[in-house]
């Protein structure tokens, strides 16, 4: 994981040389921040009743423009990505019998923490370099990581187990802790001109993965997949 951050961070300091800036008197530097809302659908063989955890997101962004009207842009960077949520299912001890009867008496909590790398294509309507502000559009690509996940699981308020386990996509891409997902935004932003070092933006940002979650332990049901989407609300600052 650190050579990958090491990278990223090698990756945009060779952009910063080789492109144009963003634009006006900004360097292209994004940092974002803010709360997301889940929706999760999990497999109701194994499990029922799920309802999402606090959840929010921190990044850090590269803008690199690509036209000569400031208005078309590429972003890379790297985001801290948690989530989570509660359900009911089994709870297996060890060397019992797993009987799968349906009735899911245990109370379970999950929380999931993400590395993202982002990959977007940012519009703006109109001109960064000498509009004060400027709606935009953007779609991008992102890879994910899974970070080792905290889960808990209790019962009539009585903690049975709470550790860190590690989590897996059904579907891998570099490993089963590595996949990708889509995002679509829209935003609002104040730009950085008459001389402003710093201006700020506001984001809703919607993702949905390729992949779901899977969870695989002694203790849990065998086919826990959980399905994702997460819609954000985010706050910045660019200069």
């Amino acid at each position: 994981m650190k050579y990958l951050i090491l990278f990223i961070f090698i990756s945009l300091n060779s952009f910063s040389l080789r492109f144009p800036p963003a634009g006006g008197s900004s360097k292209g530097y994004r940092i974002i921040f803010g709360p997301s809302l889940g929706f999760y659908t999990i497999n109701t063989n194994h499990a029922r009743f799920s309802s999402p955890k606090m959840s929010a997101l921190i990044g850090f962004r590269k803008e690199i423009r690509l036209d000569r009207q400031f208005r078309t842009f590429f972003l890379v960077g790297a985001d801290y990505f948690f989530h989570g949520l509660n359900f009911k299912s089994y709870y297996f001890k060890q060397d019992s019998l797993k009987l799968y009867d349906k009735s899911f008496d245990h109370n379970y909590s999950l929380f999931i923490q993400e590395v993202h790398i982002p990959l977007q294509i940012k519009y703006s309507f109109n001109n960064q370099n000498n509009s004060l502000f400027s709606p935009y559009a953007m779609i991008g690509y992102h890879v994910r990581m899974l970070l080792p996940a905290e889960v808990t699981v209790s019962q009539n308020g009585n903690t049975e187990i709470k550790k860190w386990e590690d989590l897996s996509f059904k579907n891998s891409l570099f490993g089963d802790k590595v996949n990708s997902f889509l995002s679509a935004s829209v935003g609002w932003q104040k730009n950085t001109v008459n001389h402003s070092k710093v201006g700020f933006f506001v984001e809703v940002n919607y993702r949905y993965g390729f992949s779901q979650y899977y969870i695989s332990t002694n203790y849990t049901a065998s086919s826990l997949y959980i399905n994702g989407s997460h819609l954000g609300f985010f706050l910045g600052l660019n200069f």
